[in-house]
């Protein structure tokens, strides 16, 4: 049996899809949620991630969503093929751990983000936070010993990961 492909989404990726303002990065978006829904990969995201999505962009803490708006989100994480995680000790641990070897990450729900997918052994951490997250590509260890692979959500040209780290699963 093929193990189902995981992918971890941060808090950038829910707003934009609430948000439905940037076509360019819907679309990549709807792909994963609706190959989510066939059941051909699983969306995973924090429990903290119900906090951290109150604003209106990724980049610009000043505005928040509108009310109106947590209800499509909560019904979003609600779909079976969504897996939250819990905030575990093993996790906040680790992203206390990340915090204070990795340079590039400075914020506390960055690290938690990083700490869930590489304790998750996802396949990708897809985020458009391009200023801290991105950077930081193949600098964390999963539980499994590989690299944790950071990118944008995109549609893919060819398979739908790599054939190592598929292999490697």
């Amino acid at each position: 049996m093929t193990k189902i492909k995981r992918v971890y989404w941060d808090s950038c990726n829910w707003i934009e899809l609430i948000n439905e303002e940037n076509e360019d990065r819907l679309k990549p978006l709807r792909y994963f949620f609706e190959l989510a829904q066939n059941k051909e990969v699983e969306i995973l995201t924090s429990t903290f991630t119900l906090a951290e999505v109150f604003k209106l962009r990724c980049e610009n803490a000043a505005k928040q969503l509108p009310e109106e708006k947590d209800k499509i989100f909560e019904d979003f994480l609600g779909q079976p093929f969504v897996i939250l995680v819990q905030v575990t000790r093993e996790i906040g641990t680790y992203a206390r751990r990340l915090l204070r070897r990795l340079d590039g990450l400075k914020v506390p729900q960055d690290a938690i983000h990083l700490a869930t997918a590489a304790i998750y052994n996802v396949d990708e951490l897809h985020t458009f936070d391009t200023d801290h997250l991105i950077s930081l590509d193949k600098k964390v260890e999963r539980k499994d010993g590989q690299k944790l692979k950071i990118c944008l959500p995109s549609i893919p040209i060819g398979p739908l990961f790599d054939s190592e780290q598929s292999n490697a699963l």
